[in-house]
């Protein structure tokens, strides 16, 4: 992939705005309004007319802005796979559906642009409390501000958000990742949102995020980009450099991480 100049990484990063806050407008319409859900495949996985129409708008948006680039997403016809050449727009219309339909403002509306495979722009708009990060190549704003990774050391200071599911087959995993976070570092923040958490990372309001399972594009490309844009650091758990395809995520501001990481494979057992 070629290097960006500035004026373009600009140009980008101010389409995922735009093609996020569209979204977020229509979302917004049916938030704590009674709406009524599918669910995709269990009580714990509702998908929600908001979701459809949110998609609908920003790839409207997307193809107007950026015709050429492939649509990756969760909802409705989108592919459903990152393609490893040209560019593409991966979309999550709702990140924190659950939190969405019971009237919980900890939602987002996130979307990434990749080319050949790997992000290069990403925005999350989280309308109900009024925030929007955007990142492009080596730079993460925060409302138009430029922030970066906390740089807190100590492991009683730290702030750790586990975003994967609930499903059965991952609760013993759960249980080995809080229990570390309890026992070893400062406090543990779930906040129901995968893309809101590290949007968070990538601007020091927690220190790290972790899924020690697989988590699809949608609901990672995104938040992961931030991350290293805000100076952060983003593998799997055996230390690889991160990807889409991964089987895990752990996203930390950087100079913490070898520790997150042997602690996180001892109390895993998977050294």
């Amino acid at each position: 992939m070629n290097e960006i100049d500035e004026e373009t990484a600009a140009e980008w990063r101010s389409i995922a705005r735009e093609a996020a806050e569209s979204g977020a407008d229509i979302a917004c319409e049916y938030f704590r309004e009674g709406i009524g859900n599918d669910f995709k495949r269990d009580q714990m996985d509702p998908v929600s007319k908001a979701d459809q129409e949110a998609q609908e708008r920003i790839i409207t948006v997307l193809s107007d802005r950026d015709p050429d680039a492939a649509i990756v997403g969760e909802e409705n016809d989108a592919e459903k796979t990152v393609p490893e050449s040209g560019p593409a727009w991966i979309i999550d219309p709702i990140d924190g559906t659950n939190n969405f339909v019971r009237g919980n403002r900890l939602w987002s509306v996130s979307l990434a642009r990749t080319v050949d495979g790997e992000p290069v722009t990403a925005a999350t708009v989280l309308p109900a409390t009024g925030d929007t990060y955007a990142a492009g190549p080596g730079v993460v704003e925060r409302n138009g501000v430029e922030c970066a990774v906390s740089d807190r050391t100590d492991p009683s200071s730290l702030i750790v958000a586990p975003i994967f599911g609930l499903k059965d087959r991952d609760r013993d995993d759960y249980d080995d990742v809080t229990s570390y976070i309890h026992h070893e570092l400062g406090d543990l923040r779930r906040l129901g949102s995968g893309q809101t958490s590290m949007a968070m990372v990538a601007c020091g309001e927690i220190d790290a995020a972790i899924s020690t399972v697989h988590m699809t594009a949608w609901d990672t490309v995104a938040g992961a980009h931030m991350v290293r844009a805000g100076g952060g650091q983003v593998t799997d758990l055996s230390g690889e450099r991160w990807r889409h395809d991964s089987d895990s995520l752990i996203a930390t501001s950087g100079e913490i991480h070898e520790d997150v990481l042997a602690a996180l494979r001892g109390r895993l057992d998977r050294e």
